[in-house]
């Protein structure tokens, strides 16, 4: 029950909400000052009432104030900001991943005292770390849950260095850093692999990546501010950022595209219709994924994109919406890739048959053996594959994407109709991306001019 004192004329409501880490009671006080002229037995249903609406809400972990530590603001923000938002899971896994870093590094901290010089040092740890978006992640094993289960928490953290707050999310199944990991492996003087296993590869740190986990926290901050949990933003206009850093698209030339089509006659009928494909109709990955054999018009020679495949680290593929409404687009490629389409389809008929009811009906263009949808790193790895045995450009499957807008917009083709074959929301962005292709196409242009209108005796002066 919320304990309840008279001081003055108002009352201080004292209510309750479960344990810290260290097995203290979490308290959330307010004030409440009933009206005037009340009688006693007015005033105390009035007082019960708001102490039971009090209570309830601290239950539920609606009441928060700036003493609130960042890591269990952040749980609450999931729950109550993200889950009420029409995000996609690739979105929220993505919010998910970074957290885990904030978390480790600043979450044992109150909301309300963490100051812009934190933040700004987390950010130039992150850069002087030697992996992105938080790095290789771990997860705890089943091994490491059973011998954890005879030790205290407290025990372990003290002597790994590290707050208790990280091992309750471990143990929550959330994932962590290598130096954390290794941390709790030599406390418990075990094997490495006996307690985690990997999640996710190294990544290469960038500008980008200390750019995304700053619109992370900086979301997460705002919000505290708009419910009412610190009066400003520490962060907001405070921190010094990194410049974003700006990429060259990476694709072939149309010569070198013609010699990598040449030597893609030979490959198996499933790498040799999907990598022309994505050469030839410029498609994501995770449309060229999404593609069934109903998007496919043989008589029109025409395929349209009505959504795309989804990837999050550790679960199965999924089917999701396309990136933006214009993705939802037709296209119509030459006519030798429907003869592709038709001879990769007869090679399907084949499989299916061979494995009979074991085939799932899903009506996917690129398959596993069983009919489910294929992950489209098995087309990656064999680009590699077939890029490092000819000695070619190296590329990825995006590159495939680039070189079809390069070769396009090189080829005069003007850039509302690459924009709109691309799916782009609007043509600023396909005109940032291949700015470089349309300098290199004007200055042809312009050679072109000269070439035609210019006479040698008007070029001799």
């Amino acid at each position: 029950m919320a304990n309840i004192q008279r001081r003055g004329d108002s009352y201080k409501i004292t209510a309750y909400s479960g344990y810290d880490t260290a097995g203290k009671q979490i308290r959330n006080t307010m004030t409440y000052k009933p009206k005037e002229g009340l009688s006693p037995s007015k005033l105390k249903k009035d007082l019960d009432k708001v102490a039971r609406d009090f209570e309830e809400k601290c239950a539920l972990g609606y009441v928060m104030d700036s003493n609130v530590k960042l890591i269990d603001f952040i749980e609450i923000w999931f729950r109550d900001y993200v889950g009420s938002k029409d995000l996609s899971p690739v979105t929220v896994s993505g919010y998910q991943s970074l957290s885990i870093k904030i978390v480790e590094e600043l979450g044992h901290i109150k909301i309300g005292k963490i100051t812009s010089k934190q933040v700004q040092d987390f950010y130039a740890k992150i850069k002087g770390s030697d992996s992105g978006k938080g790095g290789e992640k771990f997860k705890v094993t089943d091994e490491y849950l059973l011998i954890t289960s005879k030790l205290k928490q407290k025990d372990i953290s003290s002597k790994a260095g590290i707050n208790d707050d990280t091992l309750r999310r471990l143990k929550k199944g959330g994932n962590t850093t290598f130096d954390v990991a290794n941390k709790i492996t030599k406390a418990l003087e075990q094997e490495f692999g006996t307690l985690f296993s990997s999640t996710s590869g190294e990544k290469k740190v960038t500008n980008d990546t200390v750019l995304h986990y700053h619109r992370l926290l900086n979301n997460i901050m705002n919000t505290a501010v708009r419910w009412g949990v610190i009066p400003f933003n520490p962060i907001e206009n405070r921190v010094e950022l990194p410049k974003t850093e700006r990429k060259e698209p990476k694709y072939m030339d149309d010569k070198e595209a013609l010699e990598f089509l040449s030597l893609m006659e030979e490959e198996p009928i499933k790498y040799k219709l999907a990598l022309n494909l994505l050469i030839f109709s410029g498609l994501r990955r995770g449309e060229i994924g999404g593609l069934k054999w109903s998007d496919i018009d043989f008589d029109g020679n025409i395929i349209t994109i009505k959504r795309a495949l989804k990837y999050i680290p550790g679960k199965k593929a999924f089917e999701g919406d396309t990136k933006t409404f214009k993705s939802m687009r037709s296209i119509k490629l030459p006519e030798f890739i429907f003869d592709l389409f038709k001879a990769y389809r007869l090679w399907q008929l084949t499989g299916r048959i061979q494995v009979g009811d074991r085939w799932n009906d899903t009506d996917y263009v690129f398959t596993r053996w069983n009919g489910e949808p294929m992950n489209l790193d098995t087309i990656g790895g064999y680009l590699k594959k077939f890029t490092d045995k000819h000695n070619l450009k190296a590329v990825h499957l995006h590159s495939l994407r680039h070189t079809n807008a390069s070769i396009l917009i090189a080829s005069g083709v003007d850039l509302k109709t690459v924009s709109s074959r691309l799916g782009h929301s609007n043509l600023s962005t396909t005109g940032n991306i291949y700015a470089h292709v349309i300098d290199t196409a004007d200055a042809k242009a312009s050679d072109a001019l000269e070439n035609i209108l210019i006479s040698p005796t008007n070029k001799a002066q």
